[in-house]
C-alpha cells in the first residue's frame, strides 16, 4: 500500500497485474479501499494496471485549497514518474476521463 509525494500532496497508488501498461483514473468519489475498483475487473488479467486515489479522495492528502483541472491532469503526470514509468495507456472513468 505505497504512497509518494506528488508536489504538494502525498498521494496513495497501487499497481497489480500483467500486461501492458495501464494507468486508470477514477472518477468523483474514487477510493481504492472500496470494493469493487478497477483490479476487481477482467482489465487486471490483461494489463499492469496502475490506480490511485485522486486528490481529495480516498487516502489522498486533501489540501483546503481550489483544485484546477490542471492540477489533476499534473498529478497523474507526477505518479507516472514517481513509480517509473515513461508511457502508459490511460482510462478515466467518469470525471476521470476529463482528467485523462
Amino acid at each position: 500500500m505505497p504512497f509518494t509525494q506528488l508536489a504538494n500532496i502525498r498521494a496513495y497508488y497501487e499497481i497489480a497485474g500483467t500486461g501492458p501498461r495501464l494507468l486508470a483514473i477514477s472518477g468523483t468519489g474514487g477510493d481504492l479501499r472500496k470494493r469493487p475498483n478497477v483490479f476487481d475487473s477482467p482489465l487486471a488479467q490483461h494489463f499492469e494496471i496502475l490506480a490511485y486515489d485522486q486528490r481529495g479522495l480516498g487516502q489522498t492528502d486533501r489540501p483546503d485549497i481550489p483544485y484546477t483541472m490542471q492540477d489533476y491532469a499534473d498529478d497523474a503526470a507526477r505518479l507516472l514518474d514517481a513509480v517509473g514509468w515513461s508511457s502508459a495507456l490511460v482510462m478515466g472513468t467518469s470525471f476521470g476521463g476529463m482528467v485523462a
